[in-house]
């Protein structure tokens, strides 16, 4: 297959000269010789519009909706001004955890450092801890 047509064969076959078969033979190169034959005669017919008198028509793409922007301006707000909350909030919470933690050390570290286990209190009067026996 030959190589496509370039913009000046494209140009030169819309204006008459069919010398070259390619387009013929090729879907991409018609498609490109008919938007190209289109594009003209839309000028063509504005070009007489304009000439008879005529406003010609002009079409302009919609405008773009705003809120959508809006909104995703809003939400970037909001999720900066959340950051700031939620990381206080991360910090109370590891700052109660580690309250909570001290807490507990604290106590089994009372409860590891006693001589004798709590129901076994009464019983250390009975006990002569020097080697004495005392009766």
């Amino acid at each position: 297959m030959n190589e496509h047509l370039t913009e000046s064969d494209i140009s030169a076959w819309v204006m008459g000269d069919r010398s070259n078969t390619h387009v013929t033979e090729c879907a991409e190169c018609r498609i490109e010789v008919a938007a190209m034959e289109a594009a003209l005669l839309e000028f063509r017919a504005s070009a007489h519009e304009l000439a008879a008198g005529q406003t010609p028509v002009v079409r302009v793409a919609e405008p773009r909706p705003w809120w959508p922007q809006l909104a995703l301006a809003a939400a970037a707000v909001a999720l900066l001004l959340a950051i700031p909350a939620w990381q206080r909030a991360e910090r109370e919470r590891v700052a109660k955890q580690e309250a909570a933690d001290t807490a507990l050390l604290r106590q089994v570290d009372a409860e590891v450092s006693r001589a004798v286990p709590g129901p076994m209190e009464p019983l250390v009067s009975l006990v002569s801890w020097d080697g004495s026996n005392t009766q």
